[in-house]
């Protein structure tokens, strides 16, 4: 059994006498929509515990673990080298 996609501007095929854009159209459009709204909030979240991580790693990070640059010496006022 081959179904034809309903075009915008057909009737409705719910038999209500609208285009289907006016009917079922707009709610299926609102559905499709919706799906993307979960893909970016969940991208967003994922970035944002990665941005997080990233900036504790570096607050927690040991002086001592890194290899000074020649003729630098860690600064503790500073948190850097100068």
């Amino acid at each position: 059994m081959k179904v034809s996609k309903v075009g915008r501007n057909a009737p409705c095929p719910c038999g209500s006498g609208k285009k289907y854009k006016q009917c079922h159209g707009a709610q299926a459009a609102e559905q499709s929509r919706s799906g993307g709204k979960w893909i970016a909030l969940v991208l967003g979240g994922v970035l944002l515990l990665g941005a997080l991580g990233f900036l504790n790693a570096l607050s927690n990070r040991d002086p001592d673990d890194a290899a000074a640059p020649a003729g630098r010496v860690w600064s503790e006022e500073h948190g850097h080298f100068h």
